[in-house]
């Protein structure tokens, strides 16, 4: 069973389903000629997965109704040929086809088997007619044949140094960039050998964290072991992007997070690049472990939290960093953060206003008393949820609004000088944010649902964090990537509201500031970089020695 390559591509590219019909049968044809035109320009995946072209003969036959021909003479590639004029106007106004038939087949073989890079589609009998036949394209295809001949076989992974390469968002001011930063310093803090191979977000994301850059390396990482710390959809796209070069010969993990209670259909192939999956909490285990059971080769699933550690947090006292932000100084202040270029339904930060007003009614709670930050990543495009909130705080001077990316020990300061961290989210993977609420000494208030309930719960955390009652909604069309069919959680905005009334009550406006609750001052064991990467080391070991007993057994 393998990767369906052209399937993959457009999941990843949703323009050319939507612009282009691709997705139509009707359109199949004009999808397999832009792949193998355009496509290989951007997909380096299309000349480098053997089953892509192992099978494309057999799907091009089917397309155009093809007979399947020997390899015997070099005779021409009709499948490849009618991807070619099917993608070029103006090859389809240069040939009188059929009439100039001969003509188009010369042209083909002098022109579009070096413009389009078909050489990895060729036979062998057809790489000898392309390598005999004059044109401008000769010297590139004679140093393709160069290379077939000089490739040297792929290193098993025993022969790789042993070590991890970590891949993703290495620079990206985003919680899934985050993600692999901590897992590098987690190993770091093993004694792990690693590097990072940063696959840069999409334009829309900050990429200016640059705090793990002296372990960032240029081109492929050398060891024995890849960490994917992407989602399964963005490790398709790194798949499709570079190619096999990352990924032969080692042995694949994919540190995949994902929010809602089941796996994405279009990802469930995606499990097929991988050796093992690592989840964060056992609600993303729960997701994907039916897809992973699912290939004939089952995949197994471990759940290896991560870690959250603060490292810097910048800006000065609390009282400066509230001067900073124009924030009151003796109130009870609230703190929420969310990313408007992910998903503002998911996040759900309606809910968190609509409690905060439920539990302190204007007419009773001044802005000298109790507040609300709002802290979001300035949205690329206008969103009319996020337009008609902002203009809700216009009405009330005790909502705050920062509409800014901040360097990450900013943004820590700007949690620490608050009092409670609300997530009133419908789903969360792992919980971040609330996570390193936790580690700042802040009191947390948050959905009781989803990937954070596997440490808020803890008994270390017992005082510190209010689960809130919730209940489970259909997500409506359109609010989350995959979403249809599935579930999510509403916050009970009236028990959330009781939370945070609570909490004000216990530790009333005026009374000075300092942490709501005390910390070790190392952190908590359970976010330490250091357990979590002797947790990572001693998997990473098992690993090690399994494939050493492989290899001694093909010795």
């Amino acid at each position: 069973m393998a990767i369906d390559l052209a399937a993959l591509i457009l999941t990843l590219r949703q323009d050319l389903a939507v612009t282009k019909d691709f997705g139509a049968p009707l359109r199949r044809r004009q999808y397999m000629a832009w792949l193998l035109t355009a496509g290989l320009k951007e997909y380096r995946a299309l000349a480098e997965y053997g089953p892509f072209q192992a099978g494309l003969d057999a799907s091009l036959q089917a397309l155009w109704g093809l007979p399947e021909l020997p390899d015997g003479d070099g005779c021409a590639p009709w499948g490849l040929q009618s991807c070619i004029l099917l993608a070029r106007p103006d090859v389809q106004e240069a040939f009188d086809l059929p009439r100039d038939s001969d003509a188009f087949e010369a042209w083909f073989w002098a022109h579009a088997v070096g413009e389009h890079g078909l050489w990895p589609f060729l036979t062998k009998a057809q790489k000898r007619r392309a390598l005999g036949t004059e044109g401008p394209w000769q010297t590139a295809l004679h140093q393709h044949a160069v290379n077939d001949l000089m490739a040297e076989p792929v290193p098993a992974v025993q022969q790789r140094p042993w070590g991890v390469n970590l891949i993703g968002y290495a620079h990206g001011q985003l919680g899934i960039g985050e993600d692999v930063r901590m897992a590098a310093r987690a190993l770091l803090a093993a004694g792990v050998p690693m590097c990072m191979v940063d696959f840069a977000p999409g334009k829309d994301i900050p990429q200016n964290d640059h705090s793990m850059a002296a372990h960032v390396v240029d081109g492929v990482g050398p060891y024995a072991v890849n960490v994917f710390c992407l989602t399964a959809g963005e490790h398709g796209r790194f798949f499709a992007e570079r190619g096999m070069a990352q990924l032969e010969g080692r042995y694949n993990i994919g540190y995949w997070p994902w929010e809602l209670g089941e796996w994405p259909a279009p990802w469930a192939q995606l499990v097929q690049l991988v050796d093992e999956v690592w989840v964060s909490t056992r609600h993303t285990r729960d997701a994907v472990a039916p897809a992973c059971q699912a290939v004939p080769t089952p995949v197994p699933v471990h759940v290896m939290p991560m870690a959250v550690e603060l490292g810097s947090v910048a800006g000065g006292s609390c009282a400066q960093v509230r001067k900073r932000w124009g924030l009151p100084p003796q109130a009870r202040l609230m703190v929420f953060t969310f990313d408007l270029n992910s998903s503002i339904h998911r996040k759900n930060p309606q809910a968190a206003v609509d409690a905060f007003l439920r539990a302190f009614p204007a007419q009773e709670w001044s802005r000298d008393q109790v507040g609300l930050v709002i802290k979001v990543h300035p949205p690329k495009r206008r969103h009319p949820a996020w337009e008609r909130l902002k203009q809700l705080a216009t009405q009330d001077e005790r909502l705050h609004i920062i509409e800014q990316t901040l360097p990450r020990p900013e943004l820590l300061a700007l949690y620490r000088a608050c009092d409670v961290f609300v997530s009133l989210h419908r789903a969360e993977g792992f919980g971040r944010g609330i996570a390193e609420a936790l580690q700042l000494g802040l009191h947390v208030i948050t959905t009781g649902y989803s990937g954070n309930v596997d440490f808020c719960s803890l008994p270390e955390f017992e005082g510190m964090v209010d689960l809130v009652r919730h209940r489970l909604v259909t997500v409506k069309p359109g609010q989350y990537p995959f979403g249809d069919g599935q579930v999510w959680a509403n916050a009970d905005l009236a028990h959330a509201a009781s939370c945070m009334q609570a909490f004000v009550q216990q530790c009333p406006p005026g009374r000075g500031r300092g942490r709501p609750h005390k910390t070790p001052d190392t952190g908590w064991d359970v976010f330490s970089a250091k357990e979590v990467g002797h947790r990572y080391a001693a998997h990473l070991a098992h690993i090690h020695e399994r494939l050493r007993g492989v290899a001694s057994a093909l010795a």
